[in-house]
């Protein structure tokens, strides 16, 4: 009796375990991190006298790519362990920028497109009249003048190497007049969040959008008995560059929240694209100094609720049958409503629970009760 009952509550903590691991929403590499050994430049000098390090970074950005990077901002050291995110420009909180006409970013672009690792050592020393170039002055004057047109930072031109000037000069002057402009992101949605009331039809559109032309994974999250829908309202799981998509909800679900996940894989990835640190973790932000190809994710939140302005039958009965306001009888006292069997209440925001955080911690809280019982059980077995 006594193995039978132990093994009872092998099984309920096991079930427990289960359960929590099917309650909580599959964990998925939709990050980037620095990976290897970065390339060491010269460590330049500052006109504030201070001398800093400089590096080409690898940047892990598919399940078997990656491409190098340069940091773009003096204000954190590069964190090997921290997972990077694509990025927008106006993401990065801080960022001084310059007095130039032309936008820092545009110059940043077009610095990475024209500088060492895309374009070769020996090309790049020609542009810049030099006779010879080696790999870690190519690393000090690019980092340093992506330093100087993003952060205003300046370099001493006694302390630092001729070469390393030459070259972070003509970046500089060659970068004032570019017009290559802010690369598009390699996957993404618009717009990333839409809210509404009481919708009568699908909601959307979100229109996506990628820099390759193969298939996105499409997946919701979030939203009991709603789906995601064509413009012919088929559903769907995969979309492509340029298609939009809609949120088809049952109408007895009268108000909710969907998160709308897109995933390309192979996507092509262009130099001059921003990461920065995932959930705004303190590390320097990395501009992609080459093209290459990434998996990318992108999300939109969709929210829905009931139209306050629009009263429902039920009110529209009670407003029928008030009585004159000469009429009206003193106030009683409203008893409190009996909680509902399920449980469940509306929230503040009037957004509909989906449940599924709730039922997993009950199957976790009925299993440890059950295995506590069984437990006494034994123990008075025991002491009899």
């Amino acid at each position: 009796m006594t193995a039978i009952l132990r093994r009872c509550a092998a099984l309920l903590s096991s079930a427990a375990l289960v359960g929590a691991m099917v309650s909580a929403p599959a964990a998925a590499e939709d990050f980037s991190r620095v990976n290897g050994t970065p390339v060491h430049g010269v460590p330049v000098v500052l006109a504030t006298g201070d001398e800093v390090p400089t590096a080409l970074y690898g940047l892990r950005v598919g399940e078997h790519g990656s491409v190098h990077a340069y940091a773009a901002s003096t204000d954190h050291e590069v964190q090997g362990n921290s997972a990077y995110v694509e990025s927008g420009w106006d993401g990065v909180e801080g960022w001084s920028g310059t007095s130039q006409e032309t936008d820092p970013s545009d110059r940043a672009n077009w610095i990475v497109s024209n500088s060492y690792p895309n374009v070769p050592l020996a090309e790049l020393a020609r542009e810049a009249d030099l006779p010879h170039l080696d790999e870690a002055e190519a690393v000090a004057a690019t980092q340093s003048a992506l330093w100087r047109v993003l952060d205003g930072v300046e370099l001493s031109l006694e302390a630092n190497e001729p070469d390393v000037i030459d070259v972070h000069d003509h970046l500089v002057e060659r970068s004032t007049d570019t017009e290559v402009g802010e690369p598009a992101a390699s996957v993404d949605v618009d717009p990333p969040h839409l809210e509404l009331s009481s919708p009568e039809e699908p909601l959307g559109p979100l229109e996506l959008s990628s820099t390759g032309d193969g298939p996105l994974a499409v997946s919701l999250r979030g939203a009991p008995e709603s789906w995601l829908v064509d413009s012919d309202g088929e559903q769907i799981d995969s979309a492509r560059d340029g298609d939009q998509v809609y949120l088809d909800v049952d109408p007895d679900v009268s108000s909710g929240v969907a998160t709308l996940h897109v995933r390309g894989d192979g996507v092509p990835l262009p130099e001059g694209q921003l990461f920065t640190g995932r959930d705004g973790v303190s590390t320097a932000p990395l501009i992609t100094a080459e093209p290459g190809t990434a998996t990318s994710t992108a999300t939109a939140t969709l929210t829905w609720y009931p139209d306050e302005d629009s009263p429902s039958p039920e009110t529209e009965a009670v407003a029928e049958t008030e009585p004159p306001a000469d009429e009206v009888p003193e106030p009683a006292v409203a008893e409190e409503p009996p909680p509902s069997e399920s449980g469940e209440h509306t929230s503040g925001n009037r957004l509909a629970s989906t449940g599924t955080w709730l039922s997993g911690l009950l199957v976790i809280a009925g299993a440890l009760v059950v295995s506590g019982l069984l437990i006494l059980v034994l123990g008075r077995k025991r002491r009899s």
